[in-house]
């Protein structure tokens, strides 16, 4: 059975990042997500993430990062499929590193974007 969980969030805590600070403080791009699993679990399958919104002056919006992007892969890993704990492990970048996705926008063919994980204002 699939359960559309909408999880509208700044990539904080849900999908591994932290507002604490620490010797490998984790990053923020500034964006929230929908997730659609399969399935219901501590660890689900994931079937799609989709861009919900991204906060202005962010590492998403100057990647041109939109409201509705599907996120196709992260760091090489493709989404549809994936575990959550592996998503979340891979998105899981320390502040001034990069964090690879592949979006798809529309019909358009997907792309690459490079966000370089920022401290969490």
């Amino acid at each position: 059975m699939n359960r559309r969980v909408a999880l509208v969030m700044l990539l904080v805590g849900a999908v591994g990042f932290s507002s604490l600070s620490s010797a490998a403080e984790k990053g923020w791009f500034g964006f929230g997500v929908s997730i659609e699993t399969k399935g219901f679990s501590f660890n689900p399958t994931i079937q799609s993430v989709t861009v919900a919104k991204v906060a202005p002056a962010s590492p998403a919006a100057a990647a041109d990062v939109a409201s509705g992007d599907a996120i196709v892969a992260v760091q090489g890993i493709v989404v549809d499929g994936a575990k959550a704990d592996e998503l979340k492990k891979a998105m899981a970048v320390p502040v001034g590193e990069t964090l690879r996705l592949r979006l798809k926008r529309g019909s358009a063919e997907p792309r690459e974007v490079a966000l370089v994980a920022a401290a969490k204002p």
